[in-house]
């Protein structure tokens, strides 16, 4: 079957802004998504990334008016600087790889909802009472949600995915692979969507 695997953070306007685009891209060629939250922290020291504080002045304020652009390209009505950026806790990524592991099938939707939570709403994601509203309105059992995210296994499983990022020379979010074609970030979504046509049709 053909699969795409799709390393992302929940801290990222730019996974935000194609995580929507890229399920209906899944779902429109019928292909298994394979999404993996991973440690950015623990990635861009290996492969000359920087935290947003940390790069030059030119590439923030740059960062700041292509957010704008693409935000509004879009229709979506992201807040370029929200209030509780950048996130500090894994906590929201480890929810969502609880979701997977329990087999919610809602792990897709609960990625969106932490992120547009954070991007959209200006919440503070890293509040786990914000991370359980949400677990609660989607109906998810969010007691044992928070319970098996803040476990060793899923922190294990975590580690697991992000080593399996720099095995794939990921080094920026969103990544999508495709056999052995890396695309970053969500502007690359079109050649994505080539990338699996081709597939479909051969």
């Amino acid at each position: 079957m053909i699969q795409v695997d799709y390393f992302m953070s929940h801290g990222s306007p730019w996974t935000f802004l194609g995580h929507k685009r890229l399920g209906e891209i899944i779902k429109k060629y019928k292909v298994k998504l394979n999404m993996r939250p991973v440690n950015y922290g623990e990635i861009f020291p290996i492969s000359g990334g920087l935290p947003v504080s940390k790069r030059p002045v030119q590439r923030q304020k740059i960062r700041l008016q292509e957010l704008k652009r693409w935000s509004k390209f879009l229709d979506i009505n992201l807040i370029s600087q929200p209030t509780s950026f950048p996130s500090k806790s894994m906590l929201p990524s480890l929810l969502i790889i609880a979701s997977q592991m329990m087999k919610t099938n809602k792990d897709f939707e609960l990625a969106h909802n932490i992120m547009n939570a954070l991007w959209v709403e200006d919440l503070d994601i890293d509040d786990e009472n914000v991370l359980l509203s949400i677990l609660n309105k989607m109906d998810l059992s969010s007691k044992e949600i928070l319970s098996l995210a803040n476990s060793e296994e899923c922190s294990n499983t975590m580690q697991r995915f992000t080593k399996i990022a720099i095995e794939k020379n990921v080094f920026g979010a969103p990544t999508f692979i495709i056999d052995d074609q890396i695309y970053w970030g969500q502007d690359r979504l079109d050649f994505v969507d080539r990338h699996l046509e081709s597939l479909i049709e051969a």
